[in-house]
Order: C-alpha cells, then structure tokens, then sequence
C-alpha cells in the first residue's frame, strides 16, 4: 500500500519556459516507486485554487435576436426574424474586465448581420460595481445596442463590385453595358466600397435605359456565378425549383423585388414569393398594383398605390426605377412618383397587389438587374447603403443565409476548403471562386426557408397551391419609428425558449442566464430592456453575474496502463476521479480541499511489478480539455493498492 503525493509548482516560482501548471503537471521520483503485481489506484484527496471567474467555456450558449418582441401567445411563425446563434470563441474562464472584452466581440459578430445596428461603434458592455464595497463589488453589466437611426451613405458601387452572374457585362461604376445577350449581375460592394441597401429609408435608382426590355431589382446576395446558379448557390436552393418561373428573356432570373418592362411594354412589378405548384420552392409573382376592381379575391388597390386604373404603366413613360426601403417595407416609384407601397393590408384580398414584407433573408440586398440584348445600356444614379463605418465584418458571406448553410466562421471563410475554409482555390477546379459547404451552424440548413414559407409570406399564395394553400394571416408590416426599426429590439436568449426557437432547433439550447446576469429569466427581461425613440438599446443584468464554475472538473492520470471510457467523446479515457463542485466545508472558488471520503478503485492492468519513475497530472473537462480557472499550486494524493485476492 502506498501513498503517492503529487503536486504542480506555484506559477510565480516557475521558471518562464516551464510546462508545469495547476491543471498539467508531471512529477518525477528519482528512486523509482515499485508497483507490486496487479495493484489498483483510487484518489485520496485533492486540494486546488480555483479562480472566482465567470465561466463561459465551450458549452455555453447564448442566442441573439432582432425583430418584434414575441409575447406569451404569440407565434414565432408571425415574426420575420429568427435566431442568430454566435461561435463560442471565448471557452475560457474569465474575469469580469476580461469577460466583458470578449463578450462585446460576440455581440457584435452576431447583430453585423442587421445593417442597421452599428456594430462598430455602437455595442457596448460597462461593468458595474458597487463603489465602496470591498466584497463582492462586481455587480453586473450595462449593455448598450444602438440602432444607426441615421440616414445612409450615397455611394455607387464602383467599377470592380459587379459580380456577372451570367451573360457578358461591362460596369464602369455608373453604367452597365451588356456585351451579350441575356446578361444578369449583381452589384456587391462591401469593405470601403459600400454594403447592402439601408432598411432605414435606403433607395436604389436605376435610369437611362437604352435597351426596349430590361430588369432592375434588389435580391439577396448571389455568391457563384453560372447559368445554372440556383443550384451553384446552396443559400437558394430553395427558391425556383424549374426553369420559366423567373424574370428576364428566358425567365430565369431572380430576383426579391423587381420591375421590368417586357415584350408587352408594359412595366410590370414582381416579388419572390412560394410558388403554388413549387411543394416548398419559390416564383416571381407579379405583383398586381395596378388592380381597380374589386373581386372575390382582390381588392382596388387605391390605399397603395395613385395608378390603381386596372392597366399597367405603359413602359414609354418611364425615366427611372427607384426602390426604396424602410425596415420591413418596400416601396417601389417610377418616374420619381411612387407606385406602390405597402399602406393598407387590412384583409387577404390585398395579398397580390403589394410587395411582400422583408424578412430576414432580405437583411442584406444588393442591386440586380438583367440586360436583355447586346449593346443595352442602364445607369445607377443613387444608391444608399450602410458601410464599414457601421457594419462590423463588412463582407458578403457575412450573411444570415449563408452561416446557415454553408459557412458560419467569418474568421477562415475566404481559406481554401482544404484549409478549413470555404472557397474553392484550386486553378484547375470547374468551381474556382466559388462557395462551397464547409460548416454552416448545425442543424440550421432549413431556416432560410422555414422564414421564407411563414404565414405572412404564404399569403401571397393562390387557394389552389397544392402544398396547403394560402395564409389567411394579416398583420400590418413593420415601418420606421423615429430613428429606429418600428417594434425592432436586439433581445439576448439566455435559456429554453420555444417562443423564440422552432421546435426541431436543439443543437443551440441557450444556457447562459447566469453567467450574464439575468437567471431566472431565459429572454431579457422586457421591463429591464427599452429601446427608445432614438433607436438606443440599454439593458442591465438583473442579478449578479455568477462567478463559479458550470462545468465538472475531472482528474486524468496518461502515465499508467489503466483504462476507463468516457462516452462522451466515444474514447476509451484515462480519468480517474471527479472533483466535487463543492469542497468539505462548503466553498466552490478559492483555495478548495476536497477528502474522499468514498475510494473508487481503477486496476492498473499489471499482471507484474513495474517501478514508477514520473506521473503525470491532468484535471480536464468532460471533454477531456483543461480545466484552465485553475490558479496557484494543485495537489493530488493518490492510493496504490493491491488487488484483494479472490
């Protein structure tokens, strides 16, 4: 029988280059211990620093959300917004200075999908004390989330941001001339050229078309080019599902929102909307704002727009196209007066004859627009956008759809696919320069069209679609309020919530109330969270943010032949022993003794003696990584026994 007495080296006598720490260490006996035959190996006592530190190591959660607050009985499914999940990049445990450092960088990695938060200047966290409190004088944090409520930056993306989707396009900065037939792009400026259209009142103008037919629109981002681009770009696999439910001289352009004037010479308005014969997929409906009659199914559509006269604008008194947008409004004008807006929805006989509301597919648009023939010509002469200046990680992939089906990490998504990465770098490779499926947010590959079928959105189906039929809900669209997205706040989900997340979403179960200082509450709490007239979110933790720690810690011993499993990372283990959350008198953070009272004995698989000359000391997580909120000098006592003899 023996004792065996292990013990880390204080970290302020170390010297700099040393490997010893509280959580790994290796002791060395320079006499050698001899371990008699089929001996077996237990804990006796540990005795450990650990840090009072907020604990917000990798299986911490926390869910971010920007839209409507959702009452008790209301219904994800009439929102336009869903979840945002953030990559855990603290997984550590830190001190409330610290802690407040990374978790800004969180929120706003998170909100930079929303062009209208800034995200650069605009997030803040301030930790609170207690001024002459010598114990305890952390008492939480102030956090601050401001919507821009601005009007935006006037820049028309230059030369170099067209991205040529398909057909021969040549851009000069103010001019698109087609170089071939059926030519469709997509203008996509980002860093210091520009960014997505404003939802704060943010207008597109295109004029001085040459050509007799052509397209103008907003749509969200188009990331790899090809005549077959649907199927090229995984964010719209969801959208046409067959050829000839586009727009453009072979109906195969896309577009959220759009105006052409066609072979008919007519102007003509269209949206993206599910598709009646789709079964889940998508078309270009017109929308009908031009509707005078009443009918069974459409109402005179006077409220929202001057040109309700039951005939199209004819495309000969047409000078301009300009798209404007505010929050979850489109409002669409020709020749500098409006066409149609989204005034009065009061009932489902408006559904085709206004444009569908914004969703949070549409947070970042681009403008997009098809030349039909060779040598026609269209200017963009304004557009309106957020910037660098406000937008935290201005980059297309940046974008709510494309974390969730093909890339979540902004830090690597511009490395090679054999990099970790999600372009396609190979010179050779048919693809070069596209986006490929890397790892987009678990589980989440659905969400893009779950938001795109909501109830609002299914309105604008015929009674016939053969996949359920239309949505009889209305509700008015969200506008603008002052300076701020109207009935729009950034809400943190810290706990279950199936208000806020679908049923099927399991992989990103929110956890973190505690360690931010809301529990009990699993969503900010509403009276604790005012976003007021300006625009301006500030909300404080309602209790003092825990400071010890939420996860088991775990004792491994690598040195010996012993063998334990741990299921749950599916590997056979060299895990010893748990330690307690709570030591023998009661503390959990501090200088922490823990005697075990109650001896699990592991076999050393040694049907001979050997002699022990190091053992190495690792305390670990359930996952086997370190324990790193350990400080000072850990001790470890072990017993070696031999096996009772049968």
């Amino acid at each position: 029988m023996s004792l065996i007495l292990t013990s880390s080296q204080d970290p302020s006598n170390l010297p700099q280059f040393s490997t010893s720490a509280p959580f790994q260490y290796r002791n060395d006996f320079r006499s050698g211990l001899k371990v008699p035959p089929n001996s077996e190996i237990a804990v006796e006592s540990v005795k450990l620093n650990r840090n009072p530190a907020l604990d917000y190591e990798q299986s911490q959660v926390t869910l971010f959300w920007f839209g409507q607050r959702l009452s008790v009985n209301a219904s994800l499914d009439n929102s336009m917004s869903w979840i945002i999940p953030s990559i855990n990049r603290i997984d550590a445990n830190l001190s409330p200075e610290d802690f407040r450092e990374e978790f800004e960088k969180m929120i706003k990695m998170a909100l930079s999908l929303h062009p209208e938060i800034d995200t650069v200047n605009g997030v803040t966290m301030t930790t609170l004390h207690t001024t002459g409190v010598a114990v305890n004088p952390f008492q939480g944090y102030r956090y601050n989330i401001n919507q821009i409520g601005a009007s935006a930056t006037s820049a028309v993306p230059p030369s170099g941001t067209e991205k040529e989707i398909f057909g021969d396009l040549q851009w000069n900065g103010t001019t698109a001339t087609a170089d071939g037939d059926d030519t469709y792009f997509q203008l996509q400026p980002t860093d210091a050229d520009g960014g997505p259209i404003s939802l704060f009142g943010g207008n597109i103008t295109f004029d001085t078309f040459t050509g007799n037919n052509w397209t103008v629109g907003l749509a969200r981002p188009i990331y790899n080019p090809g005549a077959d681009f649907v199927e090229a770009n995984p964010t719209l696999e969801h959208t046409f599902a067959y050829a000839d439910v586009g727009l453009g001289p072979d109906e195969d352009q896309l577009y959220d929102y759009a105006a052409q004037v066609g072979l008919d010479d007519f102007l003509r308005l269209y949206h993206l909307v599910p598709d009646p014969v789709g079964n889940g997929f998508m078309e270009m409906k017109e929308i009908n704002y031009y509707q005078k009659n009443n009918t069974a199914t459409q109402a005179n559509n006077a409220d929202n727009s001057s040109f309700a006269t039951g005939t199209p604008i004819p495309s000969g008194s047409i000078t301009d196209i300009t798209f404007r947008v505010e929050n979850e409004k489109v409002i669409i004008s020709a020749s500098g007066k409006v066409v149609v807006e989204t005034n009065t929805i009061s009932s489902a006989s408006f559904k085709d004859q206004v444009p569908k509301p914004v969703n949070q597919n549409c947070w970042k648009m681009y403008p997009t627009a098809g030349l039909w023939e060779t040598g026609d010509d269209l200017n963009v002469s304004k557009y309106e956008c957020r910037t660098s200046s406000t937008i935290h990680r201005n980059i297309l992939p940046n974008n709510w759809a494309f974390k969730s089906i093909i890339h979540a990490d902004m830090d690597n998504v511009f490395l090679d696919v054999t990099e970790g990465g999600a372009v396609d770098l190979d010179a050779l490779s048919p693809t070069v320069g596209h986006y490929k499926v890397q790892r987009p947010w678990s589980g989440a590959d659905y969400w893009p069209q779950s938001v795109d079928e909501r109830p609002l959105m299914r309105r604008f189906l015929s009674d016939e679609a053969e996949d359920g039929g239309t949505s009889p809900y209305v509700r008015p669209y969200k506008g603008l309020s002052a300076s701020a997205m109207e009935d729009y706040e950034p809400i943190f989900i810290m706990g279950k919530s199936e208000r806020y997340t679908d049923g099927k979403v399991q992989l990103f179960t929110p956890n973190s109330m505690n360690v931010l200082g809301f529990a009990p509450f699993a969503v900010g709490p509403v009276e604790d969270s005012v976003t007021d007239s300006s625009g301006q979110a500030s909300f404080t933790s309602t209790t003092r943010p825990a400071m010890t720690s939420e996860h088991s810690t775990f004792i491994r011993v690598p040195t010996l032949n012993h063998k334990t499993f741990n299921f749950g990372t599916g590997n056979p283990s060299k895990i010893l022993f748990q330690v307690p959350r709570f030591d023998n008198s009661g503390a959990e953070t501090g200088a922490l003794f823990f005697q075990n009272p109650d001896k699990t004995y592991i076999d050393l698989n040694n049907p001979t003696d050997f002699t022990l000359t190091d053992l190495d000391v690792h305390l670990v997580r359930k996952d086997e990584k370190f324990a790193r909120d350990l400080t000072g000098s850990t001790e470890v006592m072990f017993h070696v026994r031999e096996k009772a003899k049968k």
